[in-house]
């Protein structure tokens, strides 16, 4: 044993190997890894009724009943033997009462709670104390007994006279070392020569247990944690370290002892961890790194930096220590209802580049989850100029949250004074400048004042059904619900086909409930499409059971979202989706005509000049419309307002001029479309608004087409530049010539019109486009975005385009 004992459950689970006839206990087993356990085949043999129990040969494909019994817990499985090492009592060098092999490893057929869980084990060695168990798993039928012998094949342990004898069913049990709370071997037979009065038995240590296993292709059974530590790139880096002078004057004891205690581990009384010993706790628990650099730092910060930059140039991935860590979740836990639904929008703010899944925002029974991702992310920055270290990205997530809580949220602000304190904390120990953490500090301060309450929402996802008669179009819908918490699904999620009405009944029924008290916010719902379904009419749709019209435009907000689009221009695209949100209300928004939009080529162009407006109002004409909402979509505009309706000039868009209440611009459009049923003549417009919020993701997969139900359409590749096909030779003979616009619509030139001096792009199809000399890509195309081509060529008016 080392000078650190290994960390592992108080108690054991006893388990009892039962008999095939009787069902009483043959013997007694120790939990393994992945729902084996192990046992000794002589157990086996007798709970099988087989008359020699040390018979060598193979019994079969097997199975025994077990019982597994810990505080509070009993269960009963089935175990299937899968592997056998028989007894081999002819083994040359044997003694007359010993034996090799013996050894049976069953695997569960179903898994256990997870509060039973394997024991740690570690080598025998004579003078440990021991205990072992009956194979009933009683609590009293216990015996005690000390190691008076051990040579790394066989263990003998004598027992004393006030305690219980081994004896039969003992066998197979582990041999529990209380000092240590580890298992350091099995027991396997009872030491009887002529009725002699010693209490004596034999057991099968661990260095063998492990090697026997380890010959029958077992080895993943028996891996101990730091098996692997010193293959690791860092470990000679730390024995190096760790073998030079000591930070204090009793030398390591000190600081071992305050890692041992974070880490809940025992430690001798005496002496010290060798280097060796200190390095390979260090890459085993993730913690302890960092609760070694807070034990030096207040003796020798010049040691405390050394280790943390090992840390950092090996990339280890644990930032806090064990302290650290408990406290910032149990800070976060109890933060109040309210300051809690702030956590995945403070997170999103203060980490735009950073990919954290959706599910850890959740905060599912607690954020522990999300704080063991977060830490594992490296700094935000560069590094001080002075030496000093970047800041965590964790601090400055948490930093946020801090600057997120609210004097109303019920806790007087006691949460975010204990986070700030507790990020000063971590910051000195990590060797964070002061200046640098206040800037973190303040940009969260900023945001905070910037922040404000998003409305409840209804996600709705719909998918038109093939009509085979002339009856109405039919729709199969998905439903989510998001109060804050992240998009839930409703509980009925049928595919049945539904009409518009029963459409907008559905949806009426799930948003009047989300209503909050107040009347602040009037809860939005979200259509997620994907780009084909860009101007579909939900917002016109009414139930038409009801007294009242009940149009769904006018009583709540309604945008549309498409992640088909945005997901196409890759990482880059997304990256500039969160830029653009978060300079919204500072940025112009962009005034899109027919000039801008007469090509992909030049509104991409438009787009990547205009890197970081947040809002696109698109005025274009009809058979343009499609293909520019689509450019401004797949590069990250997050806002963007055009009009579906067939009046000229877009006439809802001249509504809409304040440039700078572009979160309040659903409730703006709400309140237009309620005017037009009122005065449709003054307000003949049909306004769209997409609108996608970084912070609130609609459900993974939802608005992406599906391939059976449109398998026509393209493949493309997000990042990828498509290359599109060359026209076919201009014939001047042909009174049929067909040219394509910029949008891919099909277009008859006007009479006497000349062939263009530059064929005009085509389809997502091709090899020959464009051509040689063509400047392709565009300046400054870092991320090309993909040509779109309209979807509906029945929509083109020629003579709306000029060539």
């Amino acid at each position: 044993m080392g000078w650190f004992r290994p960390c592992g459950p108080a108690t054991r689970p006893a388990v009892s190997v039962l008999a095939e006839a009787d069902g009483e206990p043959a013997g007694s087993g120790v939990l393994l890894p992945g729902q084996h356990l192990l046992t000794c085949a002589h157990v086996v043999n007798s709970a099988l009724g087989r008359p020699d129990l040390l018979a060598p040969d193979h019994p079969g494909p097997v199975a025994v009943r077990v019982r597994i019994i810990a505080p509070g817990v009993t269960v009963e499985r089935e175990a299937a033997l899968t592997a056998w090492i028989p007894p081999r009592v002819e083994d040359a060098g044997l003694g007359g009462y010993e034996w090799n092999g013996d050894l049976a490893v069953l695997r569960l057929a179903e898994g256990l709670p997870p509060s039973l869980r394997p024991p740690v084990w570690h080598p025998m060695a004579k003078a440990q104390r021991v205990r072992a168990w009956h194979g009933s798993g009683e609590p009293g039928v216990f015996a005690d007994a000390e190691v008076t012998s051990c040579d790394g094949r066989f263990g003998y342990f004598d027992g004393n006279d006030r305690s219980l004898d081994v004896g039969q069913s003992y066998s197979g049990g582990p041999l529990w070392s209380d000092d240590e709370s580890v298992v350091v071997g099995l027991v396997t037979a009872k030491l009887d020569v002529h009725g002699g009065l010693v209490r004596r038995a034999w057991g099968i240590p661990w260095q063998r247990v492990r090697r026997e296993l380890e010959g029958a292709g077992l080895a993943h059974l028996t891996a101990r944690p730091d098996d692997g530590a010193p293959d690791h790139p860092a470990f000679p880096d730390l024995v190096a370290l760790l073998d030079g002078p000591p930070p204090t004057s009793d030398g390591w004891a000190r600081c071992g002892r305050a890692v041992a205690r974070q880490l809940g581990l025992g430690h001798r009384d005496d002496g010290a961890p060798s280097a060796e010993e200190f390095a390979r706790l260090l890459l085993t628990h993730g913690r302890a790194l960092p609760a070694l650099v807070a034990a030096v730092r207040a003796t020798s910060r010049e040691l405390a930096e050394e280790l943390l930059a090992l840390a950092r140039s090996h990339r280890l991935p644990r930032l806090l220590s064990p302290q650290e860590y408990e406290r910032l979740v149990r800070l976060l836990d109890a933060l109040p209802a309210p300051a809690a639904a702030r956590i995945p929008a403070a997170v999103r703010a203060a980490l735009p580049l950073a990919a954290v899944p959706a599910e850890l925002l959740s905060g599912d029974g607690s954020w522990a989850p999300l704080v063991e991702h977060l830490e594992a992310l490296h700094g935000d920055s560069a590094a001080d100029p002075y030496g000093g270290v970047a800041v965590p990205r964790l601090l400055r997530a948490v930093e946020y949250v801090a600057a997120s809580c609210r004097p109303a949220d019920g806790d007087g602000g006691v949460g975010s004074a204990a986070l700030r304190e507790w990020c000063d904390r971590v910051a000195a120990r990590l060797g964070v400048p002061e200046t640098a953490l206040r800037d973190r500090r303040k940009d969260a301060a900023e945001w905070a004042k910037q922040w404000r309450p998003t409305p409840p929402r209804v996600l709705v996802e719909l998918r038109a059904v093939p009509s085979r008669d002339d009856g109405p179009e039919r729709y199969r819908m998905r439903l989510w619900c998001d109060d804050g918490t992240g998009p839930q699904p409703v509980s009925e999620q049928d595919q049945r086909p539904r009409t518009s009405g029963e459409v907008a009944r559905e949806i009426l029924a799930v948003v009047g409930p989300l209503r909050r008290a107040d009347g602040s916010l009037l809860p939005v719902v979200e259509l997620v499409v994907d780009r084909d379904s860009l101007e579909l009419p939900l917002d016109d749709w009414e139930d038409p059971d009801q007294p009242l019209p009940r149009v769904l435009g006018a009583e709540y907000p309604v945008v549309v979202n498409c992640p088909e689009l945005r997901e196409m221009g890759g990482d880059g695209i997304l990256s500039d989706w969160r830029e653009r949100w978060r300079r919204l209300d500072s940025e112009e928004p962009l005034h899109i005509d027919d000039e801008a939009a007469e090509s992909t080529r030049a509104l991409y162009g438009l787009l990547m000049e205009r890197r970081f407006a947040g809002r696109a109002d698109i005025v274009v004409s009809r058979q343009r419309r499609s293909a520019a909402v689509q450019t401004c979509l797949a590069a990250g505009v997050p806002v963007v307002l055009w009009d579906r309706g067939d009046k000229p000039g877009s006439p809802a868009l001249g509504h809409f001029t304040d440039r700078h209440g572009h979160l309040h611009l659903p409730e703006q459009v709400r309140i237009y479309r309620a005017m037009a049923l009122r005065r449709p003549l003054t307000c003949p417009g049909r306004p769209v608004l997409a609108w996608a919020d970084p912070d609130l993701l609609p459900p993974e997969g939802a608005g992406r087409p599906v391939p059976e139900e449109d398998p026509e359409r393209p493949v493309e590749h997000a990042s990828v530049a498509v290359p599109c096909e060359r026209p076919a030779a201009y014939d001047e003979t042909s009174d049929d010539w067909l040219e394509r616009s910029p949008t891919g619509l099909r277009m008859s030139p006007p009479a006497g019109a000349e062939p263009p001096d530059e064929p005009v792009p085509g389809p997502l199809t091709g090899t020959d486009w464009p051509p040689p000399d063509a400047d392709w890509p565009p300046p400054n195309a870092g991320r090309p975005l993909p040509v779109l081509e309209l979807a509906d060529p029945t929509d083109s008016d020629p003579e709306d385009f000029a060539w």
